[in-house]
């Protein structure tokens, strides 16, 4: 994926909130959700650009869960306004910043757009900015960090 995100974090502060009948946090959490998930899109559009001098073709990974299932029409409504049109991953692929040389070995599960820029040398501030997911939605999922 070149848009990497912790949507399971989420789904599981959402999945907590369900299962306590806590539909405040719920609807909070599904409400913190759709913008995070757009200024995702920002931060990767703009490591596009900086890495390839043009927008590439994005590649997002969801997974199948409640909140996306309540929440990801809310997102996709987001990302349609932003120009996007959904196609098929192997017409994704086709863009040529997936012929990259990827040189990443770590533990980390990075986006490609990550791993591409590591392999280019980029160093801390390139990576500078990324949305990082709320504190009360890590609070909620009872996970330490993303």
């Amino acid at each position: 994926m070149t848009v990497d995100n912790p949507e399971w974090i989420f789904a599981r502060a959402y999945d907590n909130a369900v299962e306590r009948g806590d539909e405040a946090m719920r609807r909070r959490i599904g409400e913190a959700y759709v913008p995070y998930m757009e200024q995702k899109f920002v931060y990767f559009e703009k490591q596009s650009r900086n890495l390839f001098g043009y927008e590439i073709k994005q590649v997002l990974l969801l997974h199948a869960n409640t909140l996306n299932a309540d929440y990801f029409g809310a997102v996709a409504d987001r990302l349609i306004k932003r120009g996007y049109v959904f196609i098929r991953l192997e017409e994704a692929l086709r863009d040529q910043a997936f012929r990259s040389n990827d040189t990443y070995i770590g533990l980390g599960g990075l986006s490609w757009l990550d791993r591409w820029a590591l392999t280019q040398g980029k160093k801390g501030d390139f990576f500078q900015g990324e949305p990082a997911t709320p504190e009360f939605v890590l609070n909620a999922a009872g996970v330490v960090s993303e």
